[in-house]
């Protein structure tokens, strides 16, 4: 079993306050993510111990990256975020190689500080609006063609969106320039030189390729 024995005390949502209500929300899960977790984090099929639910419910640290990947946690590739509305502890959350098409149920997730969702097929980043805490987000090789969410994310540190359709780079303002260290949009078929100098300057942002 994978826990986080550095994550102290837990501020629990409603959802999930009583070992009862974490019972039901197990039996509630979706088949897909009762088998992730018990893939990725319980790391055995049979149903989890109170304890163990409360662990999942503590940790800070989540990772779930589908067969695709070199070195992948699950046998298998998730289509939503569902299992993961309400886990407000988390704050490094990876869910990379699967097939998540929308970040919707993410917004609950206020803490966290690390998003990682890159080679998925995520067609917009609307719902992260909420995450003002994150500094790392990787969503290279999806579909998205504007980053606009990021706009009120003025603590990204990191910020990887190459290998997307990506048509306009609004939503990125000066202030994002105080805190940004790494800003990877290239390559990406629409972004020329012609649209992406001038707003280096008038961003104070530098314009990396992967």
């Amino acid at each position: 079993m994978t826990t986080d024995a550095s994550a102290g005390p837990a501020a629990y949502p409603a959802l999930a306050d009583t070992p009862a209500k974490r019972a039901r929300w197990w039996t509630e899960l979706e088949p897909q993510w009762r088998a992730a977790f018990s893939q990725a984090f319980f790391r055995h099929a049979a149903q989890p111990t109170p304890e163990e639910l409360e662990s999942l419910w503590q940790t800070r640290v989540l990772r779930l990256v589908g067969p695709r990947a070199p070195y992948p946690s699950l046998t298998f590739e998730l289509t939503n975020c569902s299992g993961l509305a309400g886990m407000q502890n988390l704050e490094t959350l990876v869910l990379t190689h699967h097939q998540l098409e929308h970040l919707g149920q993410l917004g609950q997730l206020t803490q966290l500080r690390s998003l990682f969702v890159n080679n998925n097929a995520i067609l917009t980043l609307q719902g992260i609006e909420p995450l003002t805490q994150l500094e790392q987000l990787y969503a290279q090789v999806n579909r998205l063609e504007s980053i606009e969410a990021v706009g009120n994310l003025l603590k990204l540190r990191e910020l990887y969106v190459s290998l997307n359709p990506i048509k306009t780079l609004s939503g990125l303002t000066r202030q994002h320039a105080l805190a940004m260290k790494q800003f990877v949009c290239l390559p990406s078929e629409h972004l020329s030189d012609r649209i992406i100098m001038p707003l280096e300057r008038k961003l104070g942002i530098r314009f990396r390729s992967l």
